[in-house]
């Protein structure tokens, strides 16, 4: 029975979308209170769940090695899953109130409680087989709130946001073919499964590696395939900062993840010279995120390339096959994604307060929303990496890895990136305090708590991480600890 209660984080948010979209409240409350109840209740469903000893598996369905439909909870899933919940319940606060300024709520709120439940479903996956079903439902279940606004724009990037990942997920199918082909196996262990391996084909090894990197890369926005990131900044910023933060580009990483370490393996990596075709894309995606993020005067789309940039970090923790640097990937996935949710946020706050959505627009808001902008402020400088917050700790074990592999290269584009960071997030904060004319106290506004709330506690979490990182850091250790 235990087993079984894996498969209730996964399928409560999908019973709750559905009766959300049948059901009719009474009045906001009502609906607030349902709507509450999935996500909050859910996250206390996942806690539950992480309590068993050992941790459950199921097999829910099998027809053979190749098609297996199993689930099994592990420290890597554990991490994805409380880190997803967690961050649904700020983003279901700040919805509620940003959502009454759009239309098609209901639609709205009925694919953001799915899209929990797909996300956990990705987190308890255990095996590619059934990550990549739950990885393409993503896609469909977030087109939706994708093309919200159903503007000429927004339908226009929700196609190409379909064609992208339908693109990626035809070379993750041709990677798990190839990658069966060897193995028969397509199960996730700890330190992978090739070495159990007496013989096997090293070209088509790397072969399915490489096309499956491509394929996940597309979600993770990975240089040259990441222009469906900035063009779903449509979206309603609840929808953006979700994925920025942690539905889709943070599922891509995880994928790489459980590919690199679960099914490959860093010894088998390392020896095949895997990720030495990877680096040059990671490094590229690095600094052109950047450099791109410079030249958009549109706060959001300037936070999105921000993001692809930032999520090179976190692939380059990867690549790079050491502990330090897996270490600094995994906390750098957390770290960015509370300081990009948080920035998502307060970019919403502004245009929700008062329509304004270009940097030129916001001289001066700083002295109107003196709270929010300073909670800005905190953020910016977390993800610049400034010690000692949360982003210089992941930053620099990040530089400890590049060091341990002789590959100072990689500090110096590591600094060079924190430079345009700063250069493309302290511009905002000059102008928001330091720029325009002075405002009467009388005309301070900042936004409504249900989205003010949300702001200022997940500022504080980014102070507490950086602080007192190893609140996280031990159990990325053990993570870490287990697959290297």
């Amino acid at each position: 029975m235990k087993h079984l209660l894996l498969l209730f984080p996964v399928l409560l948010p999908c019973i709750y979308a559905i009766l959300y979209g049948w059901l009719r409240f009474k009045g906001d409350k009502h609906r607030e209170v349902f709507i509450g109840t999935a996500i909050i209740g859910n996250l206390l469903l996942v806690i539950f769940t992480l309590q068993s000893s050992p941790l459950p598996s199921l097999h829910l369905f099998r027809l053979d090695q190749f098609v297996d439909v199993y689930f099994h909870v592990d420290k890597m899933g554990i991490l994805f899953s409380l880190l997803a919940s967690t961050l649904w319940i700020f983003t279901m606060f700040f919805s509620m109130e940003y959502m009454t300024h759009e239309k098609n709520t209901k639609r709205f709120f009925s694919f953001f409680i799915l899209n929990l439940g797909i996300i956990i479903g990705i987190a308890f996956s255990g095996n590619l087989f059934t990550m990549y079903i739950f990885y393409e439902l993503l896609t469909l279940a977030t087109y939706p709130l994708v093309i919200h606004a159903e503007t000429e724009d927004a339908l226009y990037s929700g196609k190409k946001y379909l064609i992208y990942s339908f693109f990626g997920a035809t070379f993750i199918l041709l990677g798990m073919i190839l990658l069966y082909s060897v193995t028969n196996d397509l199960s996730f262990a700890a330190n992978g499964i090739i070495g159990k391996l007496e013989n096997y084909n090293e070209t088509i090894l790397l072969a399915a590696y490489f096309v499956m990197f491509i394929g996940f890369g597309v979600k993770a926005a990975l240089v040259p395939f990441h222009s469906w990131l900035p063009s779903a900044m449509v979206a309603p910023t609840p929808v953006s900062a979700l994925l920025h933060a942690v539905a889709v580009v943070k599922s891509g990483i995880f994928a790489i993840i459980r590919v690199s370490y679960f099914i490959f393996g860093a010894d088998i990596l390392g020896g095949m010279k895997g990720h030495l075709w990877i680096n040059m894309m990671v490094i590229f995606t690095i600094v052109l995120g950047s450099l791109m993020a410079l030249h958009q005067e549109n706060l959001k789309k300037r936070l999105a390339y921000s993001t692809i940039s930032q999520l090179g970090y976190v692939l380059l923790g990867i690549v790079l096959l050491n502990k330090n640097a897996l270490i600094g990937g995994l906390f750098h996935l957390i770290n960015h994604a509370v300081i990009k949710i948080t920035l998502f946020f307060i970019v919403g706050a502004i245009y929700f307060t008062t329509g304004k959505k270009s940097i030129h627009e916001i001289k001066g808001i700083g002295r109107e929303m003196p709270i929010t902008m300073l909670c800005f402020s905190i953020a910016s400088i977390s993800l610049i990496g400034i010690p000692p917050t949360n982003g210089f700790a992941s930053k620099w074990f990040l530089a400890l890895g590049g060091i341990a592999e002789n590959k100072i290269f990689f500090v110096v584009i590591l600094l060079f990136s924190a430079f345009l960071t700063a250069g493309y997030l302290l511009p905002i904060v000059v102008t928001a305090f330091f720029q325009g004319e002075e405002r009467a106290l009388e005309e301070k506004k900042e936004p409504p708590l249900k989205i003010l709330i949300p702001i200022v506690t997940l500022t504080g979490v980014i102070v507490l991480l950086g602080l007192f990182p190893n609140i996280v850091l031990q159990f990325i250790r053990s993570i870490v600890g287990e697959i290297i």
